[in-house]
């Protein structure tokens, strides 16, 4: 293998031996390597060959936004999950969950707590899932010293839900896919915007979209009307979005027969303001 790039302290993009470019992840692997270095096969701890453009693309854009102590923590937990209880997961676990951990450090740190009212469902009826969540969160307070909250542990594990191969069959995938795709549709149509496919915002939309279509597919969105100080600051610093989040809450009543929460509609809501801001800052470039 040998270096083409340094993206950080645990990503390269280097050349195999076949000459295809691949990304390399490993704690400390970019650690003081120049390009044209010849690395070592124990120094390599995951491969991901670049046959995926759109996961790819996304980790290279990770890499120089998030800190590479993130890859690190996603990569220990990932291996948690696989070695612990056998979970054989998709790849796009890498990049959304090192997303989901930087993103949620820094609300931490903002004083942001969104509550997750699918915490004790999901430990009654995915425990394995909710540990790996409960593991990534030690994990953030040994490195970090931050302390999320044990909500936070649902949110991880819906990501390992979300991944796991063996979790869909082809119908549940097909009525995923049509979900997200109609709410991209009302956003995209609504506010007459095209989507950046390779920005970060509308990759964290997109991941949101999958875990939100795979509760309801699963008969798993509960139905709270709680509402606190941020959900009542969301809804009034974007009107223009929660009208839309209303126009989604017809669709998924049409088809599911069920209606968003109020945790659901404060989400959405600001997936979108931040779909519009980058959307406004490439039309001023």
């Amino acid at each position: 293998m040998r270096v083409v790039k340094v993206m950080n302290n645990s990503l390269l993009l280097a050349l195999d031996d076949s000459g295809r470019e691949v990304i390399l992840m490993g704690k400390g692997i970019g650690f003081n390597k120049s390009i044209g270095h010849h690395l070592k096969s124990e120094d390599i701890e995951k491969v991901f060959v670049l046959k995926d453009r759109s996961i790819s693309k996304n980790i290279i854009r990770l890499a120089s936004e998030i800190d590479s102590t993130y890859f690190e923590l996603a990569k220990q937990v990932i291996d948690y999950a696989i070695d612990t209880y056998g979970m054989v997961l998709m790849e796009h676990i890498y990049l959304g969950l090192t997303d989901h951990l930087s993103f949620a450090v820094k609300r931490n740190n903002e004083g942001i707590l969104i509550q997750n009212f699918y915490t004790q469902t999901l430990k009654r009826f995915n425990p394995k899932e909710f540990q790996v969540g409960l593991y990534a969160l030690q994990l953030v307070r040994e490195r970090l010293s931050v302390e999320l909250p044990e909500d936070e542990a649902g949110n991880i594990a819906f990501h390992f839900i979300n991944a796991q191969t063996n979790n869909l069959n082809s119908t549940d995938n097909q009525k995923i896919f049509e979900t997200v795709k109609g709410i991209l549709d009302i956003v995209k149509y609504n506010f007459s915007i095209l989507y950046d496919e390779d920005g970060i915002g509308y990759t964290r939309f997109v991941t949101h979209l999958r875990l939100f279509a795979q509760r309801l597919v699963n008969g798993g969105q509960d139905l709270y009307d709680y509402e606190d100080s941020f959900y009542t600051y969301v809804l009034e610093s974007c009107p223009r979005e929660y009208e839309c989040v209303k126009k989604i809450g017809v669709f998924i009543r049409e088809k599911f027969e069920s209606k968003l929460s109020k945790q659901e509609e404060m989400y959405l809501a600001v997936h979108i303001h931040r779909i519009l801001e980058e959307y406004a800052q490439r039309k001023k470039t």
